[in-house]
């Protein structure tokens, strides 16, 4: 991991936060906020955009001043002290362990359409060997890879866009019984569909030992990639939004009915083989990043120190075969049981908002003397709380139970270096 060689720059960097951040959901959820908010479509991705603004400063801020494999657990067990950096830790791994397995069992699906004779869990299994291999090589050729993945899916899902919008005519505005303030609720009931679609680059925390002088690299890559999902998301869900009609198939394939509207029968397939790129992308970079913070967590003492180590190329091989073999062991498990991908990630979806909030929490405590800087935070946070309500009583449930057995494995040295610490660990900036 600390072989200088084998680092990445800011354009492989971006491409790996993209390539994180644009998931399968992308290919649904623009055809359900058509569903609910009709033409107005388009505004809540807009809306939870501008929300997130204040949260990736905050984790721009972190990733330039604190930059190390444990990530947003870094950024909270620097600002909020050991007990906190471990609760926020064990919650990291919880989440990792149900939430990837679950998103390559999705890209199963897509896989088996470009690969019929794969069973599903077949598929899944090929998905994180595939992740695991990406590992071994290294992230200076995986890295190469993935900005071309990255390439392919920004430019191929946006053409599906730009070829429907060249080549048919929008569908007239779908009035029907709706008024406008009935629109409006339905922009709003649409926030918390979308809100996972804007999630990920907490997981790019991660690779921070990986990056070429990260604390330019990675804030520079946050912001990179934010520009560029924002601007791929609000373009595709407002071609949606002006373009479907009320049929179910709009809202519940929209992507296929924009590639089939000027593609004809071909449609399906190329997004079939585009979505299968997008979970391969997505669940590598999710792969590499759940290493580094199993790898950050045995390092740190949470796990045992012998994870923690690195081979003799400078790489975390511990740490990424217990990855493999924990995500292996899930994918066969879950499937084995009869349980769903939709119970897999109601349990562990929204932990990471749990890490933002504590995330901007402290970073308030570090600027408690700066007005703007507590403004900031105070907006996150804030926003944080208002997406929380909109969640699972088992999610939450879930996230409490990590966060209590964190907070008990705390490692005893943590807590001896902060007592002995005559300073606050959580000493505010100037």
């Amino acid at each position: 991991m600390h072989n200088e060689k084998d680092k990445i720059g800011v354009v492989v960097s971006t491409a790996m936060s993209i390539t994180i951040v644009v998931g399968a959901g992308l290919l649904v959820l623009p055809g359900m906020s058509f569903a609910l908010a009709g033409r107005h479509g388009y505004l809540p991705w807009m809306m939870v955009g501008a929300f997130m603004v204040p949260l990736l400063y905050i984790f721009a801020y972190f990733a330039a001043t604190n930059p190390s494999a444990g990530g947003v657990v870094g950024y909270i067990r620097e600002s909020l002290g050991p007990r906190l950096g471990s609760m926020a830790e064990m919650i990291v791994l919880g989440t990792f362990t149900l939430g990837i397995p679950a998103i390559a069992l999705i890209g199963s699906g897509y896989l088996r359409h470009v690969m019929p004779e794969l069973t599903l869990i077949e598929a899944g299994l090929s998905i994180v060997t595939l992740a695991f291999v990406a590992g071994i090589v290294g992230l200076r050729i995986s890295g190469a890879i993935q900005t071309g993945i990255a390439t392919i899916i920004v430019i191929g899902l946006s053409s599906i866009g730009i070829g429907f919008l060249t080549t048919q005519s929008p569908a007239a505005a779908v009035v029907e019984a709706d008024t406008i303030a009935t629109n409006w609720s339905g922009v709003f009931r649409a926030i918390p569909v979308i809100l996972f679609a804007y999630t990920g680059w907490e997981m790019t925390a991660f690779l921070a030992e990986d990056m070429k002088n990260p604390k330019r690299t990675m804030p520079i890559s946050i912001w990179a990639s934010f520009v560029v999902v924002v601007i791929m998301y609000v373009f595709i869900a407002w071609v949606v939004a002006s373009a479907a009609t009320q049929e179910e198939r709009w809202k519940i394939a929209p992507f296929v009915e924009l590639a089939k509207g000027w593609l004809g029968s071909a449609g399906a397939q190329v997004v079939a083989m585009i979505a299968a790129l997008l979970v391969v992308a997505n669940v590598i970079v999710a792969f590499l990043s759940a290493s580094r913070a199993i790898y950050a967590a045995g390092r740190e003492g949470l796990l045992s120190r012998k994870i923690g180590v690195l081979n003799g190329q400078k790489k975390p091989m511990i740490a990424m075969t217990l990855t493999w073999g924990v995500f292996t062991a899930v994918i066969v498990l879950s499937q084995s049981a009869g349980i769903g991908v939709d119970s897999l990630l109601q349990l562990a979806g929204q932990n990471f908002f749990v890490l933002y909030l504590l995330a901007a929490y402290g970073y308030t405590r570090k600027h408690a003397r700066t007005a703007g800087h507590q403004l900031l935070g105070c907006i996150a946070i804030l926003s944080v709380v208002a997406m929380l309500f909109l969640f699972s009583l088992p999610g939450l449930l879930y996230c409490l139970g990590l966060a209590v057995i964190g907070i008990m494995m705390c490692p005893k040295e943590h807590l001896l270096m902060a007592a002995n610490d005559s300073r606050s660990p959580i000493a505010p900036v100037e």
